[in-house]
């Protein structure tokens, strides 16, 4: 059984200026294996104002009694006022994770990426 989720979202500048995505969220449940993704991005004032995020998270049982999740997310955000956050969560006997973010001030832009990998052994 292989159970996926992928959500990808962008919104363009509201008449006053403000671009927000928040709270985007995907899980995936396989065995004892979970996994979950949380994306926000958030852009306000200049010439161009975006904000961009993306999650997919994925479980797979294993035929060895096992089971894998994956979950990754991205956070993009462009403005003169901008926050980017990703945040992971996972839960087996093998846990790995990782965050970044990057900002970027030539670009008024932050970048903010993460991965997590839960692995439940038999």
């Amino acid at each position: 059984m292989k159970i996926s989720n992928s959500i990808d979202q962008s919104e363009d500048v509201d008449k006053f200026g403000f671009a927000e995505i928040s709270d985007l969220e995907a899980s995936a449940v396989g065995g004892g294996a979970l996994v979950s993704v949380s994306a926000t991005a958030y852009a306000a004032g200049g010439d161009l104002t975006v904000a961009w995020t993306d999650v997919t998270t994925t479980a797979k049982m294993l035929a060895s009694g096992g089971s894998i999740a994956k979950g990754k997310g991205i956070a993009i955000a462009i403005g003169d006022y901008q926050f980017a956050y990703v945040a992971v969560y996972g839960e087996g006997d093998k846990v790995i994770e990782r965050i970044k973010t990057h900002y970027f001030p030539k670009q008024n832009m932050t970048v903010a990426k993460g991965f997590v990998i839960a692995i439940d052994y038999p």
